[in-house]
């Protein structure tokens, strides 16, 4: 290798190395809702089991959740999805009817103890499973259930509680007489035993024009401003048939989209509604979006890479149909709009248009999965950033710092540049923004 070139990459590879070193984060104990003796709370005005739809919203085929808890199980699903565990949910929700067929089917067996009661009250059947507030869910690994010592309920075990899922005691080895390592109770709001909630809701977060304020998006699409970030309204008073899980912002900065995991499409401001993905069967759901150069289109791209156009967004190209080792977990658009890069969760990338390829890290083996990037202001350079926070510098992009080796809380979900590239933000599911560079800092979100 000449000196020449050397000069040129060592500032990469010094910056990738010493985010790599520190990649795997500490270990952070459980919150205290996370305990076999905790379960979720009723929901306030509800019925077990005949909850209407307004307080309900999909995350995942096969899976209706109660609106509080829908955020962080579809962030439980991503980061298992991430990480390359196999994990799906085979039911979330469960009507009154449900409850009762299922409580015939444990009966007929004999085993009527191993399905929740449902009592016959003054008016009628009453359920009692937790389900039936949208706060259970039994998870599937593979094609059967998840089983115990399996890698999902290691996964689950371990990671799990950080998104406020817990697994009831009943439901441990030796916890009863019908213990089950798929079922898992969401416990986030501190459950019925009061303890502190545990806040994992975030998806986004949206720099204002001038990078002196940002807006957090949750998955119910809620928007928390601050700095200079306007107010321009969100989705969380809407009805959303699926969670929100990706945003944009329009070039004026006057604007922004926000993106459902269905590919539903929601404008506020000066961001135009060019079309969506809504009610179109996919493949795979929806993680990310990016505007167009002059903010009259827009892309979409699901985890297997798949890309849709609307508007001026022209297809470049896109993994739909290649056999990924990893999902793709985020997009970047060019500066001239007419290309885009692709990340998977292994760090790899995938260059279409007049991206230009300039490294990354999917020959690295890493601790932590990749979650997003930002591309530099001239489209020579990216970034990519960990779960843990931790930064991979690529081309002229230049690393700044790292949450890499520090305790969070909650886990990074995706990171934005400033205006000229000279810092950034990263953003965690709590809400949490760390700053970096000539990254101001304005508050959580």
């Amino acid at each position: 290798m000449s000196a020449p070139i050397l000069r040129r990459i060592w500032p990469v590879l010094a910056g990738v190395l010493a985010v790599s070193l520190a990649f795997a984060p500490p270990a952070v104990a459980d919150p205290p809702a996370i305990t076999p003796g905790n379960v979720p709370t009723p929901i306030a005005g509800g019925t077990n089991g005949l909850l209407p739809a307004s307080d309900l919203i999909d995350v995942a085929p096969n899976c209706i959740a109660a609106r509080g808890a829908a955020p962080s199980l579809g962030l439980l699903l991503r980061t298992a999805r991430e990480e390359g565990v196999v994990l799906a949910t085979e039911q979330c929700y469960r009507t009154l009817a449900g409850e009762i067929a299922v409580q015939n089917q444990w009966s007929s067996i004999g085993q009527s103890a191993c399905a929740a009661p449902v009592p016959v009250g003054p008016t009628g059947p009453v359920g009692t499973s937790m389900h039936g507030w949208g706060k259970a869910v039994d998870f599937l690994e593979g094609a059967g259930s998840v089983t115990f010592g399996s890698a999902a309920y290691e996964f689950l075990k371990a990671q799990a509680g950080q998104f406020g899922w817990n697994h009831p005691g009943w439901a441990e080895p030796g916890g009863s007489a019908c213990p089950e390592a798929w079922h898992w109770e969401w416990v986030g709001d501190g459950g019925v035993l009061g303890a502190p909630p545990i806040r994992a809701d975030v998806v986004a977060l949206l720099p204002s024009a001038d990078g002196h304020g940002y807006s957090t998006v949750s998955g119910l699409g809620g928007l928390v401003d601050r700095g200079d970030a306007p107010s321009l309204g969100d989705a969380s008073s809407l009805p959303l048939a699926w969670v929100v899980v990706g945003a944009a912002r329009s070039p004026s900065g006057a604007g922004y989209w926000l993106a459902a995991a269905d590919g539903g499409i929601f404008a506020f401001g000066d961001a135009g509604f060019h079309g969506s993905m809504g009610g179109v069967p996919l493949n795979q759901p929806v993680i990310s979006m990016a505007s167009s150069v002059g903010g009259q289109g827009y892309w979409q791209v699901a985890s297997d890479g798949g890309i849709f156009t609307f508007g001026d967004a022209r297809f470049y190209g896109s993994t739909g149909a290649m056999r990924l080792d990893r999902p793709v977990v985020g997009m970047a658009a060019t500066p001239s709009g007419q290309g885009y890069w692709l990340v998977a969760s292994d760090g790899g990338i995938f260059a279409f248009g007049d991206a230009r390829f300039s490294g990354s890290t999917g020959a690295m083996r890493l601790d932590r999965p990749v979650v997003g990037m930002a591309a530099t202001p001239s489209g020579q350079g990216y970034w990519l950033v960990g779960s843990d926070g931790g930064i991979f510098a690529f081309g002229d992009a230049r690393f700044y710092g790292s949450t890499g080796g520090q305790p969070l809380a909650e886990p990074i979900v995706g990171m934005a540049r400033t205006p000229d590239g000279g810092g950034y933000w990263l953003v965690g599911a709590d809400g949490s923004v760390h700053a970096f560079g000539d990254a101001g800092s304005f508050g959580a979100g």
